[in-house]
């Protein structure tokens, strides 16, 4: 698989942070931002079946908090 590189400019804060949960899970930033882009695109799946809410349960018939603003447009692409 071909890669690409890229160069992206982030706040300070943004960037401790992301390298903050990058050692937290034994991963590189690069690692965080893939898996990012997979939680995205499982949600945009997901709305395509109608299953618009992304959020946390501890019982799973009922939604405890929800993420909100992950995407502006939330309508299935």
């Amino acid at each position: 698989m071909a890669k690409v590189r890229m160069h992206i400019e982030m706040s300070k804060d943004l960037d401790d942070e992301l390298e903050a949960l990058a050692r937290s899970e034994g991963v590189t930033k690069s690692e965080m931002f893939r898996r990012g882009i997979s939680v995205i695109k499982a949600f945009k799946e997901q709305a395509k079946r109608g299953r618009t809410h992304l959020g946390f349960v501890e019982d799973s018939t009922k939604l405890d908090a929800e993420m909100l603003g992950i995407l502006n447009n939330t309508k299935a692409a």
